[in-house]
């Protein structure tokens, strides 16, 4: 397992990026790239590239239509570009990026659990060891941000009250607790969250982390993520349960429930700090 984290690592380049988004979008311009040259096409290499989220809240996806846009000006179907397109990712990328071409030609890419547990991994990493990795430092401007600010303070002072609640049930040492020890995927290499609240949660911060730091300059969600993220993370305390009997019966369950708090943290302090530049107290 450790060899498929260093090498998911290496080749997907998931550590270089806070966005799942610009993972994604970076292998897909690789792949248009390199169909193109196959087939003596022009396609500018500052051309943006349509891609989207995928309709799921739990299974993280993207669908791009770049097949759509290059059948309009070169003479070939959009279902067999994007199978030409799909078949590079799918030869490089192999079960970590699970590719399939729906019709007409859309390209869907859905992200495996192994490359999803090293993004969690990471994103707590990035976020504590510097807030300003996080590509973008640039202010969020917003005239609405008072009636909405507080829920976000909530939830970030409830997920450090149970942090600092675990280290009371000595269920963490904070000075000890890290990434590397949380143990996101099980022993067959599935993902350990498989809760519907908590594959919602994982998908909020997907989103939320997708809406803060876009591969290309828009508008962006970002207030209805965040506030979406609120939402799936009191779903989530509700429905899964981190102390009591479970932390005897269930440990690694526990601390990757512990670690998916830490991220939520980790997002919610970014968010308030960095781009509201509002406090992100610990109590409220």
């Amino acid at each position: 397992m450790l060899s498929s984290v260093y090498y998911v690592r290496k080749k997907l380049l998931v550590s270089k990026y806070t966005a799942i988004r610009q993972l994604i979008y970076g292998q897909l311009t690789r792949s248009v790239s390199i169909y193109a040259r196959s087939e003596g096409i022009i396609y500018p290499e500052k051309k943006d590239i349509p891609l989207s989220k995928g309709k799921s809240d739990i299974k993280i996806s993207y669908v791009s239509g770049v097949a759509l846009h290059l059948s309009k000006s070169h003479n070939s179907q959009p279902f067999l570009i994007a199978s030409s397109i799909s078949s590079y990712l799918s030869a490089n990328w192999g079960e970590d990026l699970l590719v399939e071409v729906l019709p007409p030609g859309l390209i869907h890419i859905q992200v495996s659990d192994l490359v999803l547990g090293i993004w969690l991994q990471c994103l707590i990493e990035r976020s504590r060891r510097n807030q300003s990795d996080f590509t973008l430092s640039q202010k969020i401007v917003t005239s609405d941000l008072p009636s909405k600010v507080f829920s976000l303070q909530y939830v970030h002072a409830r997920c450090c009250s149970l942090l600092k609640l675990a280290q009371q049930e000595k269920i963490i040492n904070c000075n000890e607790f890290s990434s590397e020890s949380i143990p996101w995927l099980d022993s067959d290499g599935r993902l350990r969250l498989n809760h519907q609240a908590e594959g919602c949660l994982i998908g909020s911060l997907v989103k939320l982390v997708d809406e803060l730091e876009p591969v290309v300059a828009h508008s962006g969600k970002w207030e209805a993520a965040a506030l979406r993220l609120v939402e799936a993370f009191e779903d989530f305390w509700s429905a899964c349960r981190i102390f009591g009997d479970l932390k005897s019966t269930a440990p690694q369950l526990v601390i990757a429930r512990i670690g998916l708090v830490v991220a939520t943290q980790s997002v919610l302090k970014f968010l308030l700090e960095e781009k509201l530049g509002i406090s992100a107290y610990s109590e409220l």
